[in-house]
């Protein structure tokens, strides 16, 4: 039987890419392009077609920062197909990418300088904001719209007679130091981005512990430094031909993964109630 692979945000970038090597290894599997801007979305799945005529390739729309976004997509993959064999969760957004000058100059001269290079520690800031949903933008679009898709998806992801594989795209700026449990949002700080992808890497470890006696793998993956949009959003091109990636493995640890876990799902049932309450003006 076919694979069926769903990859958020893969229009391009990353996205993308992954989408034209997981067709180059495997012509037969069902595609699902997960992303918010259809029109992109088609070009995507033209180009892929290109490439690969005759694979299968379908697209969803799915805004990952939107719950009911996330909602409906859900239900609409449990009306397509009767299981997800591998789900990439790659969408994400970067806000207002700015540079700390004056911590740029006080690390280059530093003992620290690979070290703020290789993860922008204290370095790179983005100004959120709340979306529609009361929540800040960055954390549900990165974070917790992705744990919504999991949940929703857990039927098709879990029980079946292969296992099946989450895959998420981290960080090396997925730092310990920007994330706290008192702020799962990171409303109250400037690195965002950075604590949405550290608790990326701490659910991956939590949904591994509720979830792998069910046929449900998770991990994440770093790519390092790759030039996209995003990329390109913090500095001019010219300055990336300067910087080498350094790449080491995150430190993640239980406890602190366990207890995301459980505060997402808090936010979750807070949420869905909300939803509920509220019209849906869409």
């Amino acid at each position: 039987m076919e694979k069926v692979v769903l990859v958020t945000g893969a229009n391009s970038g990353i996205g993308l890419a992954l989408c034209e090597r997981l067709l180059s290894q495997d012509s037969e599997l069902q595609l699902c392009l997960a992303c918010r801007n259809m029109g992109r979305a088609e070009a995507a799945r033209s180009a892929l077609l290109t490439s690969h005529p005759g694979a299968h390739v379908d697209l969803l729309h799915l805004d990952v920062g939107s719950v009911r976004s996330v909602l409906r997509a859900a239900q609409e993959v449990k009306t397509r197909y009767p299981r997800v064999d591998h789900l990439y969760l790659n969408a994400g957004i970067m806000p207002n990418p700015q540079i700390d000058v004056k911590a740029f100059f006080k690390g280059l001269f530093s003992s620290n300088v690979i070290h703020m290079f290789a993860t922008a520690e204290g370095l790179l800031t983005q100004k959120d904001r709340r979306n529609s949903d009361g929540l800040q933008e960055v954390f549900a679009t990165n974070l917790f719209g992705h744990f919504l898709l999991v949940r929703e998806l857990e039927p098709l992801l879990c029980g079946t007679e292969r296992s099946s594989q989450v895959v998420w795209t981290s960080s090396s700026n997925a730092l310990r130091s920007a994330f706290s449990l008192e702020d799962l949002q990171h409303g109250s700080g400037a690195e965002p981005y950075s604590s949405s992808k550290y608790a990326t890497d701490l659910l991956s470890l939590a949904l591994n512990r509720h979830h792998n006696a069910q046929g449900l793998f998770s991990s994440v993956i770093c790519p390092g430094l790759v030039m996209t949009n995003m990329t390109y959003g913090i500095l001019p091109s010219f300055f990336w031909t300067f910087l080498m990636p350094i790449m080491w493995f995150m430190d993640v640890d239980d406890e602190t993964s366990e207890a995301l876990y459980g505060g997402l799902l808090e936010l979750e049932k807070v949420i869905r109630r909300q939803i509920t309450e509220e019209p849906d003006s869409q």
